[in-house]
């Protein structure tokens, strides 16, 4: 009897051993996304990443189409540099479906070459993009607040600093591919920069003076779209103080101030994107670490990275939100669409009966 009650308490203390190691081995491995505990995360990101990239290259084509459709509504400039945003956002979704959506589904190692062109791409689309957008907020300025300058846009000083802002992206993605390696973990799911392949020192002077310039872009856009905003706003003022007030007036300025609010709300949105962005690539996945602990890393990076591809159809998405006729004009442009669709759709259905019919004759004739 005392035997067997020894027996059984090394039994039990044996595999109480052995559920000690697998889970000491298991939390080794459970902040990584290749991991079985994770199939449920890996999954989302899969899902998230390809709904987003579908809705960034669907957004785009759309602004496309309504740019190059007779009746438009926008001025030349503005649809030539909403053009290259819109170029440099394609150009960052390569990135993401090359690297990330593909280590994750099949776990795939690329060259390293192939990998830091990669790489290199997505520096490169997101610093271009980031200089477009802030020349599109000027163009805006310009036009309300000092139309005088407007002439600068029909100019070729226009197209040289068009040159210059894709340039500028190029030399930034160089000047990072010469101190720094830039590596997508998947087990983390986290973009991260090794800035030690000359010296560390350089390294962090490099990254300093990108964060600074990521940062600082974004709030001078904002203040741009505060300018715009307050040069609306004194105009309405001045015309109202001028002009009799009377029923065609009245609907006039309640016309103008739901512009001049919806104007600040795209500003907000679209400034804030970046924002949110350009903080959760460089700081969230830190902050949250501190705060909650290492098990939410990759949630947090899942995230980050939804970010990254939807900032690259804030454009379309701005104009979807806010912009009235923009939304007319797709309604429009889908309805066309649909209207050939059924149009084909009626030919291939006729086209076989009638060669049918034709046979039958010659054969009766």
């Amino acid at each position: 009897m005392d035997k067997t009650i020894v027996h059984s308490y090394c039994i039990i203390a044996l595999l109480l051993i052995l559920s000690l190691n697998c889970h000491a081995e298991n939390a080794t491995n459970v902040f990584d996304i290749r991991n079985e505990c994770n199939t449920v995360e890996r999954y989302v990101a899969v899902v998230l990443f390809s709904l987003l990239l579908l809705y960034g290259i669907v957004s785009n084509v759309l602004l496309m189409v309504v740019f190059c459709s007779r009746d438009n509504l926008y001025s030349r400039a503005f649809i030539i540099i909403a053009s290259q945003i819109i170029v440099c956002s394609f150009l960052n979704f390569i990135p993401q479906a090359a690297i990330v959506v593909l280590k994750i589904v099949r776990n795939k190692n690329f060259g390293t070459w192939i990998y830091r062109i990669f790489s290199v791409l997505s520096t490169f689309s997101f610093f271009v993009s980031l200089h477009l957008t802030f020349l599109l907020a000027m163009n805006r300025l310009i036009a309300i607040r000092f139309p005088k300058f407007n002439a600068f846009f029909e100019s070729m000083k226009f197209y040289f600093l068009l040159i210059f802002l894709w340039l500028s992206g190029f030399v930034i993605s160089l000047v990072e591919f010469h101190y720094c390696i830039k590596i997508f973990n998947v087990s983390n799911f986290k973009w991260s920069f090794n800035c030690t392949k000359r010296t560390p020192e350089s390294g962090a002077v490099f990254m300093k003076i990108r964060y600074a310039w990521t940062l600082a872009i974004p709030i001078a856009m904002f203040a741009i779209y505060i300018l715009i905003f307050c040069s609306m706003r004194s105009k309405r003022k001045n015309i109202s103080n001028l002009c009799m007030v009377n029923g065609y007036e009245h609907k006039r300025t309640i016309a103008t101030s739901k512009y001049e609010r919806m104007m600040l709300i795209q500003a907000v949105f679209v400034c804030g994107a970046m924002e949110i962005q350009i903080f959760c690539f460089n700081f969230l996945s830190k902050l949250t670490i501190k705060l909650v602990g290492k098990e939410v890393e990759i949630s947090v990076n899942i995230l980050t990275n939804c970010f990254v591809i939807f900032n690259a159809a804030v454009l379309p998405t701005a104009n979807l939100i806010f912009v009235k006729r923009f939304r007319e004009r797709v309604k429009k442009t889908f309805i066309k669409l649909l209207f050939k669709i059924k149009a084909a759709q009626s030919r291939s259905t006729v086209v076989p009966i009638t060669s049918i019919t034709t046979k039958k004759t010659h054969r009766i004739s």
